[in-house]
């Protein structure tokens, strides 16, 4: 059904991060319930998305890194999955713990290596990059990646590329949070330079942001646990139990699109009512472009 001038988009991916998700569904802090706010984006996804060809998690699944953590994540988040018929990509974050996501996720490898993955989604191809370094909070390339990424982008699908990554390779707004950046832009630079990535999708930040890399169009999704608070005052770092959300990603041949879609339940009202929704609907494309556009005189 033609309503503008574009078609419906080739590709379209639920993009989540940072859900920090606590063994037992404990409080986050003893404050945030990290778990009922995933099923509630559950459920929201449900209906904000049911075109959805993936899901992207990037990464912080866990927050401390329990293998009860990433069960948690999984009986939640995989029966949505199903039901759109979408598969779903993990990244690792600087909270997650390598060892026990793979084992809890059922992913490739040997327990220690980075958890790097490629999906083919119709003709897109989704990049899963480990940016976490064992030990540390800010992140980087593991020994090997880059080459394993430039071996990941040799040969480009009809598509292209969505690279996800963790840590954004963007400046970041938070003077204290740059100490947590990723290290290894340059090389990364390089890497992406020979490639076909579309767009790289991020989290970390707790902020819906985006920015360029390279050219390249960098999206990050804002954290369904908490969000940061980038109007609180300095120099403390201020969190919020609120405006936590999520991304739609939509991949067109050429052009990539992305929507913001609040992901805990909230009072609405209908701006537009259903029934004349319906009636729009049932109009040929320059009626509705009457109905619809057109400013009474």
């Amino acid at each position: 059904m033609s309503y503008g001038i574009h078609p419906a988009p080739a590709c379209v991916i639920a993009h989540l991060s940072d859900t920090h998700l606590l063994a037992g569904g404990a409080l986050l802090a003893e404050l945030v319930d990290t778990e009922a706010h995933l099923r509630a984006t559950a459920e929201r996804l449900r209906v904000a998305a049911p075109d959805a060809d993936a899901i992207v998690v990037s990464g912080d699944i866990a927050d401390v890194g329990e293998p009860e953590a990433y069960a948690l994540a999984r009986e939640i988040l995989e029966p949505v999955a199903a039901e759109l018929g979408a598969p779903i990509v993990w990244a690792v974050g600087n909270h997650d713990e390598r060892s026990h996501m793979r084992a809890a996720l059922g992913l490739p490898g040997s327990p220690l290596d980075p958890i790097d993955t490629v999906h083919e989604v119709g003709e897109l191809r989704i990049v899963s990059l480990d940016t976490s370094l064992p030990g540390w909070h800010h992140g980087g390339f593991d020994e090997g990646q880059a080459e394993w990424l430039a071996a990941a982008l040799a040969e480009p699908p009809a598509l292209g590329t969505v690279l996800v990554m963790h840590h954004p390779p963007l400046p970041y707004r938070s003077r204290l949070m740059r100490l947590l950046e990723f290290r290894d832009e340059q090389r990364l630079a390089e890497v992406l330079g020979a490639g076909d990535v579309r767009a790289i999708l991020s989290g970390h930040l707790h902020i819906n942001g985006s920015g360029t890399f390279t050219e390249i169009p960098v999206v990050l999704a804002g954290a369904t646990s908490y969000a940061d608070d980038l109007g609180g005052p300095p120099p403390a770092m201020h969190g919020i139990d609120d405006t936590q959300s999520f991304n739609l990603i939509e991949i067109y041949p050429d052009a990539v699109a992305h929507s913001v879609v609040p992901a805990l339940p909230h009072e609405s009202r209908e701006t537009l009512p259903a029934h004349l929704v319906a009636q729009v609907e049932q109009l040929s494309p320059a009626e509705r472009m009457e109905r619809f556009s057109r400013k009474p005189s």
